[in-house]
């Protein structure tokens, strides 16, 4: 579904972000990009997603090269949420619509509507639907931007720190949510994430990543005392408590 072969990205002619990038994933699954702070993992993502132009490298979608793609059909594959989302005054109802805009020619269609409020539906937002945006607390501003990508039906979710700001109850909700669509809707979720916990806990694929390169990836296996060590500079222990993997710091 998603190819990323030799991906380098760097702004201006200063030293690159990205240096040689690589990795397959496919529909289903639910990727963990790891690593510190300014490893690249944001960058990443706006590379797929075609917000910023890479410097080498090849990024297909399908067979599709992304940077061959107009900006209203990488819409139409991809729905991007971003770190941080400014509240506005927009009802959860206006603001879940214009996840269709991609697809809208001049007025949204009763199908349009339908999938709108199916997204809501979704993340139990039915109750806020007139309430506007900038007065919801973190968790549910959370909830309606996710409804609002998954009102664009994207074949590919790129999520930008979902958790951050997020109190334990809704970054395990949220988490849940995202392994849920993978799972059940086909789709090709990828997550920036800091919490190793969490990502082991409802991510499938981990991508760990160390000055701009790739340092490991593939399933939990990946996520070991040693890669703890080298990518995040701390020693940790990695142990199995039924059945699960937890990273003990």
């Amino acid at each position: 579904m998603i190819h990323v072969q030799n991906v380098a990205f760097s702004y201006g002619k200063s030293a690159e972000i990205l240096k040689d990038i690589s990795f397959d994933l496919e529909q289903g699954h639910f990727l963990a990009l790891l690593g510190n702070n300014g490893a690249g993992k944001s960058t990443l993502l706006k590379c797929i997603n075609g917000i910023l132009h890479r410097s080498g490298g090849v990024i297909l979608v399908g067979e599709r090269d992304v940077s061959q793609m107009r900006r209203n059909e990488i819409a139409r594959t991809m729905a991007y949420v971003e770190q941080s989302n400014e509240a506005s005054q927009f009802t959860v109802y206006d603001a879940v619509l214009m996840g269709r805009k991609p697809f809208i020619r001049v007025n949204p269609t009763k199908e349009d509507i339908a999938i709108a409020e199916q997204a809501m539906a979704r993340m139990e937002l039915q109750d806020f639907a007139l309430r506007y945006i900038d007065q919801l607390s973190g968790g549910e501003l959370q909830k309606v931007v996710i409804a609002w990508a998954l009102a664009q039906q994207p074949k590919i979710l790129l999520l930008d720190e979902p958790t951050s700001n997020l109190d334990l109850h809704n970054q395990h909700e949220v988490m849940h949510i995202m392994q849920e669509i993978s799972q059940h809707d086909g789709i090709a979720v990828i997550v920036v994430i800091h919490d190793l916990n969490l990502a082991l806990r409802y991510c499938d694929r981990f991508l760990l990543m160390q000055d701009g390169l790739v340092y490991n990836y593939g399933d939990n296996s990946v996520i070991t005392d040693r890669s703890i060590y080298d990518v995040y500079h701390i020693r940790a222990g990695v142990t199995e408590i039924g059945g699960r993997k937890y990273v003990l710091v």
